[in-house]
């Protein structure tokens, strides 16, 4: 495709390839020099060594190939990906969810919902791509906007109708999902989380904001979390869910147990018995957002009742593995209050000691490690504090923080993710529950910069071969 019909520049030079990696070789690319802990610009020459024939900057560098120079390159690169791939979010209904916990299992209880209404859907986010039977390993929980497009294209081409994704607050920041016009916004919740990016919750708040108020048919809105309130309060005509506040769409006489849970579910006067299989109050929350996000879209109620119902898991969400030793759970929580959900939800049906393995990320924020150490004391009989994705940091500096909250309340310092778990394991006895959070469906462990191939799942089942239970 010619660079000016990519960016709407002067330049008829053919492009082949869209990069903003200067270490990548391409077939005569465009390099975008994107300002953030590096500075793209400084490696701009790097990448035209490796097939570059044009650069996007924000200024003017001594080189001479053909430079387009634009205000905000990032902004540039996401408008250049949809023209490069033929803007294929124009032939799709794109459905956005955003907020701290929750995002994966609602995507996947709406893609649920959806493919019972015989629509051809494809979830994006933090498990992955999942399109039809089939899933692609993805960087990020909102890929890059070259990733991004290009997959859109792929899913389109292929035939899918309908892309349900999840928005990080990374991802509205640093403008990935720019220009996009959704069907619905939906927002879960939001509780401290990435403050080694935004520093404060409010400017975490406003990179959700930036979302929701974009261009956007239908906003749908958690009533029952203090900073949807206040989404409710800036955007009118947003459609609301809860069980505790009045809201549009509400949900009366919860039942959970080991198996799942079910309660009555009012939307805009019209009832369904949903019957979910995942405990917790908070997938509660989980299915009344999909609701609210279907009901929306126009989907009849007897197809959410249906679609809800037929979920039966969700990768690395409350993961219920029952052993004749003990029974384990496997939960992405990875935050304070991802935490103290999936223990509440296990104190509701335990009969026996809850033994909790987790750990805290490297490099990210600090300022909740000891937090995690105290959610996890609290709902627990027993505390493993081991390694999650150490990252650039020493792994027992790291546990070390996290158990500062911990208290009185009986634990380990096991630094070897494996070790950690065998000993949980051993130690459980036949109505205990360990809860292994963290990780969820991830296939890796970051340790010194390097991702290892590592899954809490694959380990588990390993373990329990070996130890014969």
């Amino acid at each position: 495709m010619k660079l000016n019909c990519i960016l709407g520049c002067d330049y008829e030079i053919e492009i082949n390839e869209l990069t903003s990696d200067s270490r990548k070789r391409t077939d005569r690319g465009l390099y975008f020099c994107l300002v953030g802990a590096l500075d793209g610009h400084d490696y701009a020459l790097e990448a035209i060594e490796n097939g570059a024939v044009a650069v996007v900057c924000q200024r003017r560098l001594d080189l001479d190939i053909p430079q387009v120079i634009v205000e905000d390159s990032r902004l540039a690169m996401t408008e250049a990906a949809a023209a490069f791939y033929s803007h294929p979010e124009s032939e799709l209904k794109l459905i956005g969810i955003t907020g701290t916990n929750g995002k994966t299992t609602t995507s996947f209880i709406v893609k649920s919902i959806l493919e019972c209404y015989d629509k051809s859907v494809a979830v994006i986010g933090t498990n992955g791509i999942f399109y039809k039977d089939r899933r692609f390993s993805s960087s990020l929980t909102t890929p890059d906007p070259i990733e991004l497009f290009e997959s859109l294209r792929e899913l389109k081409d292929d035939g899918a109708e309908y892309i349900v994704m999840e928005v990080s607050a990374h991802a509205a920041e640093l403008k990935k999902v720019a220009g996009l016009t959704f069907e619905v916004a939906a927002f879960t919740n939001l509780t401290q989380d990435h403050l080694d990016y935004f520093e404060n919750m409010e400017r975490y708040f406003q990179a959700k904001m930036n979302f929701l108020k974009g261009d956007n048919k239908h906003v749908v809105v958690n009533a029952d979390d203090g900073y949807g309130l206040r989404v409710l309060g800036e955007i009118k005509n947003s459609l609301s869910y809860g069980y505790d506040n009045p809201s549009d769409i509400f949900g009366i006489n919860l039942s959970m147990s080991e198996h799942g849970l079910s309660y009555v579910l009012n939307l805009m006067d019209e009832i369904i018995n949903v019957k979910f299989s995942l405990p917790g109050r908070f997938n509660m929350y989980n299915t009344m957002c999909a609701a609210a996000v279907c009901y929306a879209l126009g989907v009849p109620v007897g197809i959410i009742e249906e679609g809800i119902r037929r979920v039966r898991k969700v990768d690395g969400r409350f993961n219920i593995i029952n052993t004749t030793s003990c029974s384990i759970i496997i939960d992405f929580a990875h935050t304070d209050d991802g935490l103290k959900n999936v223990l509440d939800a296990i104190r509701e049906f335990s009969h026996g000691k809850i033994i909790t393995v987790f750990g805290c990320g490297g490099n990210r924020d600090r300022t909740k490690r000891a937090k995690m150490g105290k959610a996890a004391a609290l709902g627990s009989d027993y505390v493993v504090i081991t390694s999650d994705n150490p990252r650039l940091e020493p792994p027992m500096e790291i546990i070390k923080e996290a158990e500062k909250g911990v208290g009185d309340c009986p634990h380990s310092l096991i630094e070897e993710r494996k070790d950690a778990i065998r000993f949980a394991v051993q130690h459980a006895g036949k109505d205990d529950i360990v809860l292994i959070a963290g990780k969820g469906a991830e296939k890796y462990q970051d340790i010194g910069g390097v991702k290892i191939p590592y899954s809490d799942e694959e380990f588990v089942m390993q373990l329990v071969a070996e130890e014969g239970i």
